[in-house]
């Protein structure tokens, strides 16, 4: 079997659950159904009669296709908020192998960053629009990364998703319908440590303005807002 390797990480939106450490080798199986959610694939693989489930971030996988993946994460009882889905074991693969497919390889950063449609913010040129804001919009915020880069800024805006404890940090995905989806600059992620913030609130952001900012992993933000505080609002 034609395969080649990429790396593979998953930002698992949900609570910390119990893994099982298992000793790193390679399981090859057949895919026999893709569910895609958040930039991420869930595989039901049948490997050699055994079925079951193994989780990955975005890849060029289709039904039928002949994979391979560690096992080096395992979990249990996997409540997936995203598919209405409890999976009684998954596997959260950190190393895939793919059949080999007659156009060239992506790697998984390329494939992460053309599936969010985000690219660095390398403009040099101070913008002449850039008015100074008591709040900005979040269209404002990817549109004047350089003019707000390093600063603490407040942003009002609506908590699309909360993912907690990932990488030491709660990551929450904020809209205020300005932006473009087709260039996500609609959405803009704010991260702090034990966040108490809800999906739906409307809330006042304040925090800093990092922008260009790789966590590694292929993880990589052309504008993110560290260190958040939340301020919570009336419902509409």
């Amino acid at each position: 079997m034609n395969i080649a390797k990429i790396s593979s990480a998953l930002l698992i939106s949900c609570t910390l659950f119990a893994q099982t450490p298992i000793k790193e080798k390679i399981y090859y199986g057949t895919v026999l159904q893709v569910k895609e959610v958040m930039g991420y694939d869930y595989l039901k693989v049948d490997e050699g009669g055994d079925v079951r489930w193994v989780a990955i971030a975005k890849a060029p996988v289709s039904v039928g296709d002949k994979i391979g993946y560690d096992k080096k994460t395992v979990m249990h009882d996997f409540k997936s908020k995203s598919l209405g889905k409890t999976f009684k074991e998954i596997v959260f693969a950190n190393e895939l192998y793919l059949a080999q497919k007659p156009k060239k390889q992506e790697t998984l950063k390329s494939l992460i960053l053309t599936s969010s449609k985000v690219k660095s913010s390398t403009h040099n040129k101070v913008n002449k629009n850039f008015v100074k804001k008591e709040f900005y919009t979040i269209e404002e915020v990817h549109t004047f990364t350089k003019e707000l880069a390093n600063q603490t800024i407040s942003i009002k805006a609506v908590v699309r998703k909360v993912a907690h404890n990932i990488m030491n940090r709660d990551w929450i995905h904020l809209y205020d319908k300005t932006g473009n989806e087709a260039t996500n600059s609609d959405d803009l992620v704010a991260t702090r440590k034990n966040s108490s913030v809800k999906e739906g609130a409307n809330v006042i952001v304040t925090g800093k303005v990092t922008v260009n900012k790789d966590f590694g992993y292929g993880y990589f933000y052309p504008v993110i807002i560290e260190k958040a505080n939340f301020k919570l609002l009336p419902r509409h």
